[in-house]
């Protein structure tokens, strides 16, 4: 009955929205009150005018206007009246889904200054949820790079130090949530692939215009996330031409090699027309060390130390571009964005003799968005955005990856082609060289992996929304669609070489049995699956021809309606939306897990009879926020909703050999095609307080109810009916969660040339598993193969976080000679995180199997850190051009933060194990050179944070020409 009901509702639901339509477009709104100065009477028909926009207003009969609209961003704003001085007020910033009040007094006395710098402000007064907003003023000054790390200085998150590296997306916790809860949208274009829920795409500082970040809570028109969403928009190009440029290098102060170019165009499309403007930007990155250790890697044994990790390059490119035009009332925006990060997989094993042989892997992002928008009428208005976006990656072996792409994994494990090319003797074909050397712990030269990997996932999406102002209601309806096209693959290609030579090339593929969807067997070509050859080759290697269905790509379908309603009166803002989501995710799902293919069409084998395609999810989601501006500078909100999420499709997604291990041996591993949606619940309320003229505090006070989060669990099957009873390991909708604490930020603007910023939070973040396989080992190891169904502590259960931005800076014409010096410091800090103590732990061992756990899980605390990172700047103005050189320093006092310690001894340098009888033991049959290199392994930089990072900069800024 409830599958009926879930089918007529999506079919319902696709009736009505059939259009392809699912960018999550966010816009602001401007209104406010224009009167006399001297009579505080409402000026009726005063002028409202957003600079360089074309868009504006008029004042109504009680002096009251509104424009609707906005893109996100900051503003001049300029009004005027007959026989009143004009007034321009700056740094008006307009931010997604929240409206901007601006009350402006006209007088009648023109010798008053017209131009006005408006203060931004502390908070936004009428959110009804916690928005944290990073303007590019912001940006330009803090000691930061990268989205991720903007949004981790936020309170309410927590973010492993190093994490990302000098190049990548740091991994960031939002309020106790996992790492792949948060939605990154860029210029309306939602970031996240769906293989893995994350976003690998990158956005240069200098493009960037504003990051709106809202923590836990948001409005109906967001989905697929449930902890936090990043909406960032891009700069737009403006009426006169300006260019910029920025030049980082760490070349002469350290060994790390850190390089950062970048540049930006912006200007009037055509001279002279302001209606069509352009912004572009490019960057280019590249990096001797992308990952720079806090400690020295120590090698004793061979008599060599590195104060950087070795072969471990990046290098990254970076480019945007937005096109924005006006044609009386209508507005169109041409926005692109690619990005393309290439870097080395570390494995610490291997840097002792075979740093050359990490394996690489580069990252390409790319996504472009067609925004149309009509102003119908000064109260209504429609968007539509029309977007494109793919994402693509690939692992492979550095040394095969500039020939043919079949000959390249061909050669992974051809004896003859290592021996003469690389000097490297392996111990056969289709074998590697022996796993370590002469001492028994790292990896000897010439030892790789001989994986092969390919991912990729295309998305067209698009976003339609209606928004009109009736009365106080702010009523907006949208709708949204994406359709996907997802391929993976997966080879141990060095295996390749041991085929006999009289195969064919698929043959030799499909006999390895590659984990494969969308490409052929090769892994070099797409494929929709239609090759009849395809049939013969699944029969030849004793599978059933109908597993060709597995072959194909998957191409899930999202899509979304939602209805938002925000009411604003003096002193009440309700904000009420309704939101509907739609799961296609096309995935193949066993029909009795208990006897998994025992009741198909071949009853010693699997074939497409044992599965059916996952049932559509149709769920509905209310979002409530409530305002109470108590007076202009003490508001109170309230926020509860309901949030969705698809599971991660790398967990969902299988091959036409993934499944075979059930006939063989017990699974240890798998996918399950019949994951269900997770859920959170959140609940929030925040007081907000102006405290004089240049200060205020924010509190927020949340509660997390997470449940159906994926990990491992045990399942039994039989493989013939009424056979024994066997156990597989597989994800399920098995974990659960709650989140609670408190964030607190008090910030302090123009008290003399300074300002500062103080966040912190304090959360408890406790659950039954902290990622999709935390359950594994436990699962593998207990009696009863199952996981502690406990309530303990997340691997991410931060408690204390915080986070001080000091930032001082005097204006140009002010202090002389030091005018426009800006020195900017951050001060973070926190506590450690949990880990569950053990007796003992070998890093060469088992200890799933060997080690056991002496306290409750996730009872015992690493240590805490603390960091300061400055960064001091100085510009020197020469006409409309600008000369800033700088200095930016990361950990500027040295410090050596632990990021994480060895479970068995609670220290990030040591396990304990060579002082155990099997250490001893293990010292006493490979002599003195084993302790030395085991030593060597335990000094893991991935257990500590960065060094210090010490950056020379210069910014030329070309202001109008």
């Amino acid at each position: 009955m409830k599958s009926s009901i879930t089918k007529l509702a999506a079919g319902i639901f696709l009736l009505l929205f059939t259009i392809p339509l699912l960018a999550q477009t966010g816009v602001g709104k401007l209104n406010g009150k224009v009167i006399d100065a001297d009579t505080k009477e409402p000026l009726i028909g005063a002028n409202v005018l957003i600079l360089n926009t074309g868009m504006g207003a008029a004042t109504d009969l009680d002096g009251n206007y509104f424009i609707l609209n906005i893109t996100p961003g900051t503003y001049a704003v300029k009004v005027s009246y007959v026989g009143y001085a004009p007034k321009t007020i700056n740094n008006v910033r307009i931010v997604a889904g929240v409206t901007y009040e601006l009350n402006v007094e006209l007088s009648t006395d023109f010798s008053l200054p017209e131009i006005v710098v408006e203060d931004k402000k502390f908070f936004e007064p009428n959110a009804t949820n916690t928005v944290k907003v990073i303007d590019a003023d912001q940006i330009s000054r803090l000691p930061v790079r990268g989205v991720s790390n903007f949004v981790a200085l936020q309170s309410g998150v927590v973010v492993q130090e190093g994490s990302g590296g000098a190049d990548g997306n740091a991994t960031i916790n939002v309020r106790g949530g996992r790492g792949s809860e948060i939605l990154y949208i860029v210029d309306g274009i939602p970031q996240n692939n769906l293989y893995n829920r994350t976003s690998v795409a990158q956005v240069s500082n200098i493009a960037i215009d504003q990051i709106s970040f809202q923590v836990g809570g948001y409005e109906a028109k967001y989905g697929e996330a449930q902890s936090g969403i990043v909406n960032v928009t891009t700069k737009s190009g403006q009426p006169y031409y300006s260019a910029y440029v920025d030049i980082l290098s760490s070349s002469y102060t350290d060994d790390y090699g850190y390089n950062l170019y970048s540049g930006s165009l912006s200007g009037p499309l055509i001279p002279g027309i302001p209606e069509h403007t352009v912004f572009l930007s490019l960057e280019r990155g590249w990096f001797k060390d992308a990952n720079p250790p806090a400690i020295k890697l120590e090698f004793p044994s061979i008599n060599k130390t590195y104060d950087f990790i070795p072969n471990n390059p990046a290098n990254v490119w970076r480019a945007s571009g937005k096109i924005n035009s006006r044609f009386g009332g209508w507005r169109m925006i041409l926005s692109g964005l690619w990005n393309k990060r290439t870097a080395k997989s570390f494995d610490l094993r291997k840097i002792k003799n075979d740093a050359a042989f990490q394996d690489e892997f580069y990252q390409e992002n790319t996504s472009t968005s067609l925004r149309i928008s009509q102003t119908v009428s000064n109260s209504t208005f429609w968007n539509l955005t029309l977007g494109y976006r793919l994402f693509d990656f690939e692992r492979y072996n550095p040394f095969f990856n500039d020939g043919e792409h079949i000959d390249n994994l061909l050669a992974y494990g051809d004896s003859t082609i290592w021996a003469s090319k690389l000097g490297v003797n392996l111990l056969g074909d289709g074998r590697r060289t022996d796993n370590l050397d002469e001492n028994g712990v790292f990896r000897p030269y010439g030892y790789s992996t001989g994986i092969y990997q390919r991912r990729e996932d295309d998305a067209i999406t698009a976003d339609l929304d209606f928004t009109s102002q009736i009365d106080k209601h702010l009523l907006e309806f949208g709708a949204g669609f994406s359709s996907h096209t997802v391929r993976g693959y997966g080879i141990f290609a060095y295996r390749l070489a041991a085929a006999q030579s009289s195969l064919s090339i698929d043959e030799k593929f499909i006999n390895e049995a590659p984990f494969v969807f969308g490409y052929d067997y090769t892994g070099k070509n797409k494929t929709n699956g239609d090759e009849p050859r395809t049939n013969q080759l699944l029969k030849d290697v004793g599978s059933d021809p109908s597993m060709n269905e597995f072959i194909r790509p998957r191409k899930p379908v999202i899509a979304y309606t939602y209805l938002q309603d925000r009411f604003e009166l003096e002193d009440l803002v309700l904000n009420v939306g309704l939101r509907l989501d739609y799961f296609d995710i096309k995935s193949f799902e066993l029909k009795d897990p208990s006897l998994p293919y025992a009741g198909g069409l071949d009853p010693t084998k699997f074939d497409i009879q044992d599965f059916k395609i996952k049932d559509v999810e149709v769920e509905i989601s209310p979002r409530i926020g409530i305002g109470f501006p108590v007076t202009s500078s003490t508001v109170f909100h309230a926020q509860y909703g309901r949030f969705i999420q698809m599971p991660e499709l790398n967990d969902m997604y299988a091959g036409p050999f993934s499944y075979d291990r059930f006939i063989s041996y017990e699974p240890q591993f798998g996918r399950n095609g019949g994951l269900r949606r997770e859920e959170t619940t959140q609940y929030e309320i925040g007081f907000r307080q102006l405290m004089g003229d240049n200060s205020a505090l924010n509190i927020t006070l949340f509660y997390k109810n997470i449940k159906g989060l994926v990990n491992d669990q045990n399942h039994k099957f039989r493989r013939t009916p009424g056979g024994e009873v066997l156990n597989a390991i597989y994800s399920e909708n098995a974990d659960f969660g709650t989140t609670k604490g408190f964030a607190f930020s008090f910030d302090v603007t123009r008290l003399s040339y300074f300002s500062l910023s103080l966040q912190y939070t304090y959360s408890l973040a406790e659950g039954t598993g902290s990622s999709t396989s935390s359950s594994q080992t436990a699962v593998f190891r207990n009696n009863n193969n199952q996981p502690p169904k406990v309530i303990a502590p997340l691997s991410f259960d931060q408690r204390h976080t915080g986070v001080l931005v000091v930032d001082f800076y005097i204006p140009e014409g002010k202090a002389g000679i030091w005018e426009m010096l800006n020195i900017n410091a951050l001060f973070s800090f926190n506590s450690g995180r949990p880990y569950t103590p053990t007796d003992n732990w070998n890093l060469l061992g088992d200890n799933g199997l060997s080690a056991n756990n002496t306290g409750y899980v996730n009872s015992a605390y690493g240590p805490g850190s603390f960091r300061i990172d400055i960064k001091a700047e100085k510009s020197f103005p020469v006409g409309n051009f600008y000369i800033v050189p700088y200095v930016w320093i990361e950990n500027l006092l040295g410090s050596i933060n632990v990021t994480r310690v060895y479970r068995s001894t609670g220290d990030p340098y040591t396990t304990g194990y060579l002082n155990t009888p099997g250490g001893r033991s293990a010292v006493a049959n490979n002599g003195e050179g084993f302790a030395q290199d085991y030593r060597s392994l335990e000094r893991n930089p991935s257990n500590f944070g960065i060094p210090r990072l010490i950056k020379l900069g210069v910014k030329l800024n070309f202001a109008r020409f």
